[in-house]
């Protein structure tokens, strides 16, 4: 029996590129992990409030979601017996972000059923929780809004926050209630009535009022550097957690962690680490990918050493080509495809708009729209790369 579930352990593929990391998979962000620590602990017993809000900031597949499920359970259960807080997640999309309204009955319509708290305070809050009523008065409020262009929906869920911290949450025993927005991205930017603005009004709004709310947010990073141009108080909002790709080192303890997690037994040369870490550029996305598709070609190996690993190898670049970047690629109109192509066959690490003048006019609208949509990453003012060397390699087989 001992060998059967032995064997059963080993087949184990712990690695998953389509969901962000849960908590018992997480690793490293060691530095974000402890200033959200020192910080939260600080902001629970400030009296009067003064939280800080935290902006998890990345690029495509860099892992926001993932920190911020793990920033979550840190609160709710890592330091349960320091702080007794709540949790407020809420999943952005882009029909709740049309206009800060619908934003605004989308999230209090759900706010019963997505708070948790920590175990001490958990069955008082969920009692009272249920008695919580608020009134989604929108309809007045955009008929008002009408006649008077000073009138805004903020007061709402402001007032409707208020409610909820100083009936129910605080005497219930919360000491500092934490609203998680994932997806920030889906709210429009320019607009008459700037969600971002509403944000940091509302929150701002609430601390004067005496109630401790922390707001975090997961973002693109670009969004910040677009934000900043319309209305910058509203990044000194937010202590930004800017997501870098994995070193080795933590791409190591990325591959170990899951693999214990699961009771998996095989073990994986540090060379070969090394490589991954090379092909993949450290990107965490790519990472889960690549070490799925490594169990799945080595499955009844328990050593992956070099060999083992260069012999999958062109396989699993193939399968990410097909998987990753062709739906990627297909996102991309005719001209976009075109000059990111041609940009990956000059083998040029760095790239400008000026090195494509033949391509015709508009090319510097076309880096641009590529760079929004993150096929293109902006190292310097006019100097881009392609998102990843293994995107620009599929890029040159592309016709």
């Amino acid at each position: 029996m001992e060998n059967h579930n032995h064997h059963e352990n080993h087949n184990v593929n712990p690695f998953s590129h389509q969901h962000p990391a849960q908590p018992i998979y997480f690793a490293d962000r060691t530095e974000q992990l402890q200033y959200f620590k020192q910080t939260v602990k600080n902001s629970a017993k400030l009296n009067p409030p003064a939280p800080l809000n935290y902006a998890i900031l990345g690029t495509w597949g860099q892992g926001k979601t993932s920190l911020l499920y793990k920033l979550k359970e840190i609160a709710l259960n890592e330091l349960q017996n320091e702080i007794q807080c709540t949790c407020i997640y809420f999943p952005l999309m882009p029909q709740y972000c049309q206009n800060w309204d619908t934003f605004t009955e989308n999230f209090l319509k759900r706010v019963k059923t997505t708070t948790e708290a920590t175990q001490k305070i958990l069955p008082k809050i969920k009692k009272e929780i249920t008695q919580w009523e608020v009134s989604l008065n929108l309809g007045l409020i955009s008929a008002q809004r009408k006649t008077d262009k000073n009138q805004h929906s903020t007061p709402n869920l402001t007032d409707a926050l208020q409610q909820l911290w100083e009936q129910h949450l605080k005497p219930s025993g919360a000491q500092i209630a934490f609203v998680m927005f994932d997806d920030l991205q889906y709210f429009p930017i320019k607009t008459e009535d700037s969600a971002y603005l509403n944000l940091r009004t509302t929150f701002q709004e609430l601390v004067n009022r005496g109630c401790n709310y922390s707001l975090i947010v997961t973002a693109h990073s670009l969004l910040f550097s677009a934000i900043a141009e319309l209305a910058e108080p509203i990044v000194r909002f937010f202590t930004p957690f800017e997501l870098k790709p994995f070193t080795f080192t933590e791409v190591k303890e990325s591959i170990d962690v899951r693999l214990k997690a699961v009771k998996n037994t095989t073990t994986i040369d540090d060379k070969v680490i090394q490589l991954i870490t090379e092909k993949t550029n450290g990107h965490p996305y790519i990472i889960m990918f690549t070490m799925s598709e490594l169990l799945i070609h080595t499955q009844e190996k328990e050593h992956i050493g070099l060999e083992e690993f260069q012999e999958v190898w062109p396989t699993i670049e193939q399968s990410c080509g097909k998987r990753i970047f062709s739906q990627k690629f297909q996102a991309a109109s005719d001209k976009e495809r075109q000059l990111m192509i041609a940009i990956a066959k000059t083998k040029k690490e760095f790239v400008s708009p000026s090195d494509f003048r033949t391509l015709g006019s508009g090319v510097a609208e076309l880096f641009s729209r590529l760079e929004n949509k993150e096929f293109l990453l902006k190292q310097d003012r006019g100097i881009y790369s392609l998102f990843h060397p293994m995107f620009a390699e599929f890029l040159r087989h592309q016709q």
